[in-house]
């Protein structure tokens, strides 16, 4: 048995990229997200060109763990409302997602590469390397 979700107030300060503010029920949700962060010392504009497919964490495979079976299991709710006063959110980005209401199936995925060139170490004081 479904619940009707009751907010008052929902107060969402920004939503990008892949995010998603979703209220209502939905069937199936799918959100994914690619992103190339790029750290440079010295910005050529317009000099890179850099497809996805070149790093490998774009393109290998997701491992699902698989649910046990399902047990059938019988529920009765008093009361048919699920209540919130107030939801407060700095930021929803890359994949994420608030969703109001029921969901059946949901798949977020989000791939980061990150690169930094630097023409001197940045971190002249650090023993380790690649820090």
């Amino acid at each position: 048995m479904y619940r009707t979700s009751v907010v008052d107030c929902v107060i969402v300060n920004s939503v990008v990229d892949t995010g998603v503010l979703q209220t209502g029920d939905s069937e199936k949700i799918n959100s994914y997200s690619a992103a190339l962060a790029i750290h440079r010392e010295n910005t050529k504009f317009g000099t890179f060109d850099v497809p996805l497919s070149k790093y490998k964490v774009f393109s290998q495979s997701v491992l699902v763990p698989v649910c046990p079976s399902i047990k059938t299991k019988q529920t009765y709710n008093a009361n048919p409302y699920i209540r919130v006063g107030k939801i407060n959110i700095l930021g929803i980005s890359s994949s994420a997602l608030l969703h109001i209401g029921s969901v059946n199936d949901m798949t977020l995925q989000s791939r980061v590469k990150h690169i930094r060139h630097f023409f001197t170490h940045p971190y002249p004081e650090s023993e380790e390397e690649g820090v």
